[in-house]
């Protein structure tokens, strides 16, 4: 399957003058990082990481019980279901990640999103198709994110610097208090573009036919049966 040009969405919303050139250019010099972090993923796993697109606008989770509250998604992994009824998955990072986010954090990022995609895969082998729990707060989602990822230890057991800046750089949820301070500063207060989502609603079931339908290579699945 071809692979996605990770700045598909960029041409949209410059052309609504949302993003300017000033901005693409930094995001064009800062994505060599997350090029190294991929390859390092795949270095230490002997695996192909999905496909990846950077998210023009910030994500922000809120519930209705925690009125006037909002939780920073710097980045997703989505399964989406194809015309050929067959499950893709995709990782969404979001632009302020690329911008902001220190090398190491980034590295940390892109392994994390890679532990929900070995799940999904994970979940699409043993054919589970149960309902997710759905967190009805932020802390509740924190809990659950963390529980849908493979072990990072047993995946990445061969680098134990990324190991440790997963174990430093997650707690039920990404910590990073210097990001979090410049993605309020340089993005939320200049206004620029949001997208604002209700925690229950990041949640996607999907149909039994396209799971069933998915092909996986023997390679990824072994690997999973290995780290499982």
């Amino acid at each position: 399957m071809k692979r996605i040009n990770p700045f598909l969405l960029f041409d949209k919303y410059i052309d609504n003058n949302r993003l300017d050139q000033k901005i693409v250019q930094q995001c064009m010099k800062r994505i060599k990082i997350v090029e190294e972090a991929i390859k390092r993923v795949e270095k230490n796993t002997s695996l192909d990481y999905p496909d990846y697109f950077i998210e023009p606008a910030l994500f922000l989770s809120s519930s209705e019980i925690e009125y006037g509250q909002f939780n920073i998604m710097y980045a997703r992994t989505i399964p989406i279901c194809t015309k050929q009824n067959q499950i893709r998955i995709m990782v969404q990072l979001s632009l302020p990640l690329v911008l902001y986010g220190l090398k190491g954090t980034i590295h940390a990022v892109v392994a994390h999103e890679f532990l929900h995609y070995l799940d999904l895969i994970k979940k699409f082998i043993n054919l589970d198709i149960n309902s997710d729990l759905i967190p009805q707060t932020g802390f509740e989602a924190g809990f659950i994110d963390t529980e849908k990822t493979m072990d990072y230890r047993m995946v990445f057991k061969k680098d134990r610097s990324l190991t440790r800046m997963l174990d430093s750089k997650f707690d039920h949820g990404l910590v990073d208090p210097k990001l979090d301070n410049k993605t309020k500063t340089f993005w939320i207060e200049k206004k620029l573009p949001t997208k604002r989502i209700v925690i229950g609603g990041n949640y996607t079931k999907l149909p039994f036919q396209a799971i069933a339908n998915t092909p996986i290579e023997n390679h990824l699945r072994n690997k999973i049966i290995e780290w499982a």
